[in-house]
């Protein structure tokens, strides 16, 4: 394939030749335009080969050029494919943001409905007695039984002195009884007494002495008897008082005993209920806070993906707006270099071939543009450095982002103007081509000129 390259640094010479060449004798001007005929002869051979070399590579390049947009059409169609079904999800995940969201405030607000409850709970839980002063109560119980006992005790020391009392007043009635015997008998022996007249003086004088004794005696016991009934009748009032008091007292406290135990019952009952409804409204709390904790997670993947999307969106448009410019650039180029030889001919100037013939730089192929745009969005995805704590501020705005991507911009028409800038690059080659042509004809020799 190198001895079919165009020899430039010929052409170069040839063209040197035929601008300086200057008749100075007819034998030099005939041996020096068989030379240059010789030459040419020798160009037009290689030219010939070079033409047949290059219609292959042409026609190559049209059949692969053809492939290659037949690839990016393709390519395309699956882009807008997956554009899309991005398009598809974004609004997908919105709906299930919205009723995530809707869903978050209900658990909100019913959890906010549950701690008002759980203060109520609280309120009246303080104002119910504690612990202090449940036993404060126990207390005053204990010593009001305690009380109640030593009553019980003193009532049995009480009834113990009235048994006694009563073996102590029917032993002084037996006593009564043996005196008011005794002076019966004494009476009866009194009148005897009298009666009689005989006996001696001593006998006479110990009768009355007797009976003076029995009566003091008698007296005594009188008083005693007295005394003792007295003392009964005291103790017997003041027992039936003490006993009515005390009777009077056990009932209160029976009352204030049964009160009090079914006040303690009820705050026990109450408490119990309590303790249940705050476990149930605690393990509530803890499932919400779960499903809570999930819908966030669930909500930083919808962001996550819809970062990814956007991100992949602007990096694709970004890619496609260089590559637009790139193009425009190069036909701009290329507009210039035939606008440059055109003025070279209008000014009479003669055409550099080298400039005409010149390889021009291939467009960059549609697989390596979406090699770069994979390349380039993978890299913006893994320096993406949202952490959980920050996300949940910029979601509105990613929100937004994504919708002015999908509304404002179009990539089936980026698409388009980068095949249209393609097409034109094409015909601006054809142009320089058929200059190159036109100059070679103008130069009187059967030169033939390809654009490389």
């Amino acid at each position: 394939m190198s001895n079919e390259e165009v020899p430039f640094s010929k052409l170069k010479s040839s063209d040197t030749l035929l601008s300086t060449r200057q008749p100075t004798d007819l034998d030099d001007h005939v041996s020096e335009n068989r030379q240059l005929k010789m030459k040419i002869l020798e160009l037009s051979s290689e030219l010939q080969r070079n033409m047949i070399y290059f219609n292959r590579l042409l026609g190559a390049t049209e059949y692969e050029l053809e492939q290659r947009k037949k690839t990016n059409e393709d390519l395309l169609d699956k882009q807008n494919l997956k554009i899309q079904s991005l398009q598809h999800e974004n609004e997908t995940y919105r709906n299930e943001i919205s009723a995530l969201k809707i869903d978050l405030k209900k658990h909100q607000e019913a959890i906010q409905l549950k701690q008002d409850k759980i203060d109520q709970m609280e309120v009246y839980l303080a104002k119910l007695p504690t612990l202090e002063d449940y036993q404060e109560t126990l207390n005053k119980f204990q010593l009001m039984k305690n009380q109640n006992l030593l009553l019980e005790n003193h009532i049995e020391e009480y009834k113990m002195k009235l048994v006694h009392n009563d073996i102590q007043l029917n032993n002084a009635n037996i006593k009564i009884k043996q005196y008011e015997e005794r002076e019966q008998l004494n009476k009866k022996d009194l009148n005897e007494s009298k009666t009689e007249k005989s006996d001696d003086t001593k006998a006479s004088k110990v009768i009355p002495i007797f009976v003076e004794d029995l009566k003091c005696e008698l007296e005594r016991y009188q008083i005693a008897f007295e005394k003792t009934k007295k003392l009964l009748e005291t103790e017997t009032c003041r027992a039936e008082a003490a006993e009515s008091h005390q009777k009077l007292e056990q009932h209160k406290f029976n009352e204030y005993r049964t009160r009090i135990e079914a006040e303690i019952i009820g705050i026990k009952a109450s408490l119990s209920v309590r303790h249940n409804k705050i476990r149930q409204l605690n393990k509530r709390i803890s499932d919400l806070t779960l499903e809570k904790q999930n819908l966030h997670e669930n909500l930083f993947k919808s962001y996550q993906l819809l970062k990814h999307f956007i991100t992949i969106l602007k990096s694709l448009n970004d890619q496609l707006i260089q590559q637009l410019y790139k193009y425009i650039k190069e036909n701009i180029n290329e507009i210039q270099c035939i606008l440059k030889q055109l003025m070279n001919l209008l000014n009479g100037i003669q055409l550099n071939l080298n400039e005409l013939l010149i390889q021009p730089k291939p467009l960059l192929n549609i697989n390596e543009q979406y090699n770069e745009l994979n390349i380039s969005s993978s890299s913006i995805i893994d320096n993406d450095n949202n952490s959980k704590d920050t996300w949940e501020d910029s979601f509105d705005d990613i929100i937004t982002i994504a919708s002015q991507l999908t509304n404002n911009i179009n990539p089936e028409q980026l698409y388009n103007s980068l095949d249209q800038l393609i097409k034109t690059r094409s015909v601006l080659i054809k142009l320089r081509q058929q200059l190159a042509n036109k100059y070679a004809d103008h130069l009187g020799e059967k030169i033939d000129c390809i654009v490389q």
